[in-house]
């Protein structure tokens, strides 16, 4: 008889889902909707469970298949690049069971996996594809993008960079944060252009807290550079477009140093 701990599979497929779902999203340069991976993590835990329980049709290719869709639309549905996003996921699916089939049957001749084992190749899978993706971010070709950013009730046009090596966030939200010139947004800071000049965060941040129209809409994110450290200025714009794309998922920080040939910000 075969015996199978519902808790025991539950976990090990909801963190495997999980961790393919959060690689597709980097290695298609996707917003990272961690809700969203959980939630299908949960999905695809659950159909394990029924399949292992002996369920015919969630074990059944078809139901496979479903399954497998239906992870990719909890995760991704409407992501830009749904379609490369799906790939990538079934993609990561096979390399990682295909990974955890041959160390199993290397370890013990035999199928049987034990928690240490899929520990240890839940670990080996990730670290392999962070050095891949960070390799292919220094292989990638520039890409700029048009930006309109809308803010106190007037709106700017530029471009920015696509950054792969950009991994600033906001600790609190967690949320992608993308840098931009001051010099760009004069056009949405109006009369408080002189304010946005000031070099001190501290200082500008307590200045904007005596306004009534900005008091609450700034913040201080920390960042780490090779040579320096320290925080910037940000904010939630009212309305965001990169590419084409709205974007509800990034906070907008200050710094001089965002400006280069062809761009005014960095993604």
């Amino acid at each position: 008889m075969r015996i199978v701990w519902v808790d025991t599979c539950f976990a090990i497929n909801a963190c495997a889902d999980y961790l393919i779902c959060l690689t597709s999203m980097r290695l298609c340069s996707a917003p990272l909707r961690r809700g969203r991976c959980a939630l299908a993590a949960l999905l695809g835990g659950l159909w394990a469970v029924a399949a292992a329980a002996g369920l015919s049709f969630f074990s059944s290719p078809g139901g496979k298949l479903l399954g497998a869709a239906a992870l990719c639309l909890c995760a991704f549905g409407g992501l830009r690049d749904f379609r490369r996003l799906c790939a990538a996921f079934l993609a990561l699916s096979a390399a990682l069971g295909g990974a955890v089939w041959a160390l199993a049957l290397r370890a013990g001749g035999s199928l049987a996996l034990s928690p240490g084992l899929l520990v240890f190749s839940f670990t080996l899978f990730w670290t392999l594809f962070e050095l891949l993706l960070r390799g292919a971010a220094g292989k990638r070709e520039r890409e700029i993008l048009p930006v309109e950013l809308r803010f106190l009730g007037r709106g700017v046009r530029f471009r920015a960079l696509v950054d792969t090596g950009n991994s600033l966030r906001d600790p609190v939200t967690d949320e992608r944060v993308m840098i931009v010139s001051p010099a760009a947004l004069r056009g949405v800071f109006g009369e408080y252009a002189a304010l946005f000049s000031l070099r001190d965060p501290g200082e500008l941040l307590a200045a904007a807290g005596e306004l009534d129209v900005l008091r609450g809409r700034l913040r201080l994110v920390p960042f780490s550079a090779l040579d320096s450290r320290g925080l910037l200025v940000a904010f939630r714009p009212d309305s965001l477009t990169v590419g084409g794309e709205e974007r509800r998922d990034l906070l907008v920080a200050l710094s001089p140093s965002a400006s280069g040939e062809g761009h005014e910000g960095i993604l």
